[in-house]
């Protein structure tokens, strides 16, 4: 069997990185307005402090994050009774997906601080001292583990990809944006592989909960179960290719991955209550 490679597309890439800060501000500490030609991502894990920019101007609070745009002039400031605890990342990249974070501030998840935690570790084992100072110009470690700069890039790439994979304001994500962001993420992964067999331990495995909580949640969040949302979206899958397609329907049914056309067609009598040739029909009407 002759097997042919595969080429990858990057998404998001990070080009460079310009610092990578994580320190507590002095009550009272201001920053005059600057602009620079990178990306800014903003976080604060704990406390508040006010931000100026010329596409958002508000508080962040504990666990929220805001990424200012390149070249969009902003500034911050904190209270007088508050030492904010902040995470500054400066880095270079050509992807206009993260406009929209400079708009808004997003809540980060356990599982995105946890993903931003790890690039602030590896980030020290790229860059020399002090962490603390954020008008400091970063310098390179002469000696540095293995791999460590490209580690670094994957990691705030991957952090990336998947803060826009779960919080970007697209018209599906507007529709759930009361959810909490694991639930969004769940969502999201059930719906670009509801077609494949996925198994409620299978989900609790990668989303590192248990059964219970996993199903308790998701039908909070949802009001549906695991098995209502899965049939759901094949259900919108099969009115699809049934209404635009010519497809016969025991081809759409092996594209869906049923057992059987017999199959195929008890599901979709029992979701819409008609055939499959009546539900065309009707449709061509």
């Amino acid at each position: 069997m002759k097997y042919v490679s595969k080429s990858l597309e990057n998404s998001i890439s990070v080009t460079g990185i310009v610092n990578l800060h994580f320190f507590e501000f002095k009550p009272d500490f201001e920053t005059k307005g600057e602009k620079h030609p990178f990306f800014e991502l903003v976080f604060v894990n704990s406390g508040r402090m006010h931000v100026t920019s010329e596409d958002y101007t508000g508080i962040l609070t504990r666990h929220k994050m805001i990424i200012h745009r390149c070249n969009s002039e902003h500034s911050l400031k904190c209270d007088s009774e508050s030492s904010p605890e902040v995470i500054i990342i400066g880095f270079e990249s050509d992807s206009a997906l993260l406009d929209g974070f400079s708009r808004e501030p997003v809540t980060l998840s356990d599982g995105m601080i946890k993903k931003l935690a790890e690039i602030i570790k590896e980030g020290r084992n790229v860059f020399l001292p002090p962490f603390n100072i954020p008008v400091y110009d970063m310098k390179k470690r002469k000696k540095q583990p293995f791999g460590s700069e490209q580690l670094l890039k994957m990691l705030l790439e991957y952090f990336l990809v998947t803060l826009v994979r779960n919080y970007s304001l697209s018209e599906s994500a507007e529709e759930t944006r009361e959810i909490a962001p694991d639930i969004e993420e769940i969502i999201g992964y059930v719906s670009g592989n509801c077609l494949e067999k996925i198994t409620i331990d299978e989900l609790a495995f990668l989303f590192r909960t248990n059964r219970s909580t996993l199903c308790k949640e998701f039908k909070a969040a949802t009001g549906k179960t695991l098995v209502e949302f899965i049939n759901e979206k094949k259900f919108e899958i099969a009115c699809k290719k049934i209404s635009e397609t010519n497809d016969n329907f025991t081809k759409i049914s092996e594209n869906m991955k049923f057992e059987s056309i017999h199959y195929f067609t008890r599901f979709f009598k029992k979701m819409s209550g008609m055939s499959p040739s009546a539900f065309r029909k009707k449709q061509r009407e």
